[in-house]
């Protein structure tokens, strides 16, 4: 499993430090994004597996609707992974925290490079 779930927790976090109400944000942050994901791409695959039977049965009309199909799965996936970025950017670039300039050559330091839980 993937730990979505932990970039949505501290997702959530940071927009509550930062003043951002969640209705704002683009997640819906009661799902299981893990699940979701999981599911999402479950669906991909499965569909491809279909796609691959009809190419080989050469039922073209099942290939297109199978291909229809893969195009909403990975729509899907892609609006996943959007609405994580489309919340990055809300956040980052608020207009209810005054964030500090980020010095020119500026690193994060290495002792949050690697947290341990």
């Amino acid at each position: 499993m993937t730990k979505l779930n932990d970039v949505k927790d501290t997702l959530s976090d940071v927009a509550k430090a930062c003043g951002v109400m969640e209705s704002e944000l683009s997640i819906d942050y009661s799902l299981n994004l893990d699940e979701e994901l999981y599911s999402e791409l479950e669906k991909l695959t499965d569909i491809s597996l279909v796609l691959k039977k009809a190419l080989d049965e050469k039922d073209m009309v099942a290939v297109q609707a199978a291909l229809v199909m893969s195009r909403i799965y990975s729509m899907n996936l892609r609006n996943f992974f959007n609405d994580i970025y489309d919340d990055i950017e809300i956040i980052g670039w608020t207009d209810h925290y005054s964030w500090p300039k980020i010095p020119e050559g500026y690193q994060i330091p290495e002792h949050y490079k690697h947290p341990k839980k």
